[in-house]
């Protein structure tokens, strides 16, 4: 198993990529801290990971806080551990998010607060978590492929994802010398809870399906496996780096 006797915690686990991960990261070995904001689809998805024979932890958090953080972090390595893997996942498509033009402060503070900030705090504690285990680790930073390109009418989230891979960059460039990896993926559009306002968007959906090479769209699983492969010592050669998930979306 690629990451046995490995302790992860995942943020946003309470469904969708997260959960995915959750679950993969799960039946290759590892003990999981299952977090969301959400405890109840957090403990929906725990209880399933230890009724399949995995070990799996719920815990509530909301990344925005630090103490919440601190405390999930405390709680987790109370339970399982030292931390040793990290999926920073945690992250929104906000409500009413607009063209530049039409653009609320309301939606700009969440996009930036959870999608940045919340991404920040967690990178933040789970590092330092690691660098005083002593043993290293590898963390996983959901980006977008939309840090790479735009869509319209997304200007908050489109911004906010651009953050991720740079802050990935700095994360790899402080922390190498701790033994901790730091890398990113960039789904393209998966199918999941967040993704759903949109999937029922005829004029979003219509032309973005058209552009992407492989003509179909993603689901939970596609990214959730290469979250593995970057937080495994399959990825021990990687740090610093942004793969992206999109079924050829950027290239066309």
């Amino acid at each position: 198993m690629r990451l046995k006797d490995k302790r992860a915690f995942i943020t946003g686990a309470g469904n969708g990529i997260g959960k995915a991960t959750a679950e993969l990261f799960a039946k290759e070995g590892a003990s999981v801290a299952v977090v969301d904001v959400d405890e109840s689809a957090a403990e929906t998805v725990a209880d399933g990971i230890n009724a399949s024979g995995g070990k799996a932890v719920t815990i509530r958090a909301d990344v925005t806080s630090e103490q919440d953080v601190i405390d999930a972090v405390a709680k987790a390595q109370d339970e399982l551990g030292p931390i040793n893997v990290l999926h920073n996942h945690a992250g929104i498509l906000p409500p009413g998010d607009a063209s530049i033009l039409d653009i609320e402060e309301r939606t700009i503070d969440i996009a930036l607060a959870i999608n940045i900030k919340g991404m920040m705090l967690v990178g933040k504690h789970i590092a330092r978590a690691m660098r005083d285990s002593g043993s290293g680790g590898a963390i996983v930073n959901t980006a977008s492929d939309l840090s790479i390109i735009a869509l319209a009418g997304l200007c908050s989230y489109v911004t906010s994802k651009t953050a991720i891979p740079g802050l990935t960059r700095s994360m790899a460039t402080d922390l190498a010398e701790f033994g901790i990896r730091v890398n990113a993926v960039s789904p393209g559009f998966t199918y999941t809870n967040m993704t759903a306002g949109i999937a029922d968007n005829d004029e979003i959906m219509g032309p973005m399906k058209e552009t992407y090479l492989l003509k179909q769209l993603g689901q939970p699983i596609d990214i959730a496996h290469c979250v593995l492969f970057l937080a495994s010592d399959e990825a021990a050669f990687v740090t610093g780096a942004a793969l992206t998930v999109d079924g050829g979306h950027v290239v066309t």
